[in-house]
């Protein structure tokens, strides 16, 4: 009866209510049927009678959603009778809130692939939502080809002494490997996560790592937490507690797999300015914020930039992105053919006056290294490469470290702590995570630290080790997104993603604090078009359906990244919650400093005024995500170097101040973050702190 308290598990009552003929009457309102199936028929349906405990958040709601539409008989009433109850619920706060929990179900259901309907993979049909907006994830002919893993050293056979233990599998972690094992250094990497194929971390729209909406594949699951400390709109603080199995935009973006974020990533592939290399001398220190100049410039880096390209493998060309970046070496590969977009975008900036060019992308363009070109498919960012032409750590610099002989890799192992002496180091590693895990103690002559901003930071505090700058400095880029409509189509939801970049806004006074790069905005996936259509589209119903036929080709828009200004108060710091093995979780304080909202106007502003010479109508800057989270996937600085101890975490060289043997190589080290991706400044950087390391090995 209407209003009585639902009894039985949670299972027992999911069941009950996906039975009940008032949802599906309600989901086929919400998807009706035209030339294509309506919501329940075509996915809606198999996904709520699939539905475990992921879906278990809009139980109740559905259950009440139910009890009212009973109430009217919904099920049983003619079209547009249905259409207006379901109107009317809309704009109430309780029953409103119902309906967009059924609004996301059935989103999910009808525009998303999902590991659940892997027996339905060779369908590009499948759900009815995806052929009805012309995706395939593949183009047609394209097979997936399989990349293989390393051969893991088991936890049983672990030496008790390395030359160097490095800690993570990413950029840094994977270049120091290779540099240590090609100079006969024995080395063990630890990667905490679990061994994923290519194909576990591709092709699923609920759980990849962009674009998760519930627990990623990509996170480091459950009983890893982190208290997330961010400003409100009043300017207070509010602190939320996240882990690992949960929201990964608010737990942050970075990728827990072999190879890290290289393995998901889109591959932009920039260098930084000179000036990124010098901000406080260059901009002065606003009140508040902590901007420091580089140890070193950029022509000390630029030997190593030229290496990192050739090296990790990157497709560009020179011309005006590279024009204010001085080069020894031209690019490994051509640039990534153009596209509609590219031509359009180009154009507008001619017409304003303003330079462009192919984005630099770790992207096989020609087929390279014993592998494909890209084969442009639509789900890169964010997703493992079908066919193994995307280039990251996983499938360069760890192979070749490997192919010395000198090399082994650990997975689903975390190093829990860090032990430095004169007269040696030594590394607590629990082994076997998602199984038995057993902690095992290995000892070297050097530990690197590797595990990115806040985990690097985390791991060190939590050792005792470091001086009073480790941990602080903790900052991002500034992100924008502007959308709005064009005449044709001009993103046709190919890869790899964005296209064409114009770098005149950076360090040219057009925006303040050395400004930041506009390129276009890439095709969204359909989940994301259906849950944020925009504004003036139809929350629901036959013409949210229509414009996601019709409409959504027309989106466009731009993307900007900028400078963020590291500010005093940002860090990561110890919390008071513990994870699985008993360890400190991090504490991750982010607060924006007005310099910072300042380049995020500046690139909107800019942005706006591109698009607007493109044609594009209705524009508008997208709001939140521009932080998201406490901690983005490009974070940086809380371990920055420095000439001098008092004004930073390292010395030039990684190496920890007041420890002997602990040397961090990766994007903790940098001062400043440029305003480009961050990737290929941590691949030279590594090559050049690994370098040194050899050179003067602690004895």
């Amino acid at each position: 009866m209407a209003g009585a308290e639902p009894t039985g598990t949670a299972a027992e009552r999911w069941r009950a209510v996906v039975q009940d003929p008032q949802l599906r009457a309600a989901v086929d309102r919400v998807v009706p049927a035209d030339d294509w199936p309506a919501g329940w028929a075509g996915g809606v349906g198999d996904y709520l009678a699939e539905g475990g405990t992921e879906q278990e958040w809009a139980l109740a709601g559905l259950e009440r959603l139910v009890a009212v539409l009973a109430g009217q008989d919904f099920a049983a009433a003619p079209p547009a009778e249905q259409d207006r109850v379901l109107s009317d619920l809309g704009g109430r706060p309780g029953p409103d809130a119902d309906l967009a929990g059924l609004l996301r179900l059935c989103w999910e259901g009808y525009y998303a692939t999902r590991r659940s309907a892997a027996d339905r993979a060779d369908d590009p049909g499948w759900p009815a939502g995806l052929a009805m907006v012309g995706f395939r994830d593949l183009p047609e002919g394209v097979t997936p080809v399989e990349a293989p893993l390393p051969p893991a050293t088991p936890a049983a056979r672990l030496r008790a002494h390395y030359d160097a233990v490095v800690v993570g599998s990413g950029p840094g972690g994977a270049v120091a490997a290779q540099t240590l094992a090609r100079a006969g250094r024995s080395v063990l990497v630890v990667e905490r996560a679990r061994p994923l194929s290519n194909a576990g971390l591709r092709g699923d729209h609920l759980h990849g790592k962009r674009n998760a909406v519930y627990r990623s594949v990509a996170g480091p699951g459950p009983q890893h937490p982190r208290l997330a400390v961010q400003e409100d709109d009043g300017g207070g603080l509010a602190e939320r507690l996240v882990d690992g199995d949960g929201d990964a935009w608010a737990y942050g973006l970075n990728a827990y797999a072999y190879g890290g974020g290289t393995r998901l990533w889109q591959g932009m592939a920039w260098r930084f300015f000179p000036e990124d290399f010098a901000m406080a001398s260059t901009y002065g220190n606003p009140a508040g914020a902590t901007l420091a100049d580089w140890p070193l410039g950029y022509d000390e880096l630029e030997p190593y930039y030229s290496r990192a390209e050739q090296e990790l493998g990157v497709a560009g060309e020179e011309g005006a992105l590279t024009a204010r970046t001085p080069r020894s070496l031209g690019y490994p590969m051509p640039a990534m053919g153009t596209e509609p977009a590219r031509e359009l975008l180009a154009g507008a900036a001619g017409r304003l006056g303003w330079t462009t060019g192919a984005i630099p992308l770790a992207i096989n363009s020609v087929p390279a290294a014993g592998r494909p070109a890209c084969v442009r498919c639509s789900s890169c960012v964010g997703h493992a490469c079908p066919v193994d032409a995307k280039n990251g750590a996983h499938n360069t610099f760890l192979p070749r470290a490997l192919a010395t002989g000198n090399t082994e890799v650990v997975l689903d192992a975390e190093v829990i702590a860090v032990h430095d002496g004169p007269a040696g180091a030594s590394v607590e590693v629990m082994t076997g995570c998602s199984g038995e895990p057993v902690l095992r103690t290995v000892r070297a002559d050097v530990v690197v630290v590797a595990a990115g901003a806040v985990e690097s930071a985390r791991l060190l505090l939590a050792s005792g080790l470091g001086n009073d700058h480790l941990g602080r400095h903790l900052h991002d880029h500034r992100f924008v997104s502007l959308r709005g409509e064009v005449d044709q189509p001009v993103k046709n939801g190919l890869g790899p993603g964005h296209s064409v970049a114009t770098l005149d806004h950076v360090h040219a006074g057009t925006i303040p604090w050395g400004g930041g790069v506009l390129v276009d905005l890439m095709s969204v996936l359909p989940l994301t078009s259906a849950t944020d259509p925009g504004e003036g589209v139809p929350r629901w119903g036959a013409g949210h359906k229509r414009w996601m036929r019709e409409g959504r080709p027309h989106a466009f828009g731009v993307f900007g990244m900028g400078q963020e200004v590291p500010s005093e108060t940002s860090a990561v710091t110890l919390a008071g919650v513990l994870d699985r093995w008993g360890r400190p979780g991090a504490r991750l304080r982010k607060s924006v400093h007005p310099a910072s909202r300042e380049v995020e106007a500046g690139m909107a502003a800019l942005g706006t005024r591109w698009l607007e010479a493109a044609g594009a109508r209705g524009v508008r800057q997208q709001r939140g995500g521009a932080t998201a989270s406490a901690a983005g996937e490009h974070s940086c600085g809380t371990a920055r170097m420095s000439d001098d101890p008092a004004t930073g975490a390292t010395d030039r060289f990684g190496r920890l101040w007041g420890a002997h043997r602990v040397v961090v190589c990766d994007s903790s080290l940098h001062p400043t973050n440029g305003s480009v991706n961050p990737t290929l400044t941590i691949v030279a950087n590594a090559l050049r702190v690994a370098e040194r390391l050899v050179d003067d090995w602690p004895r």
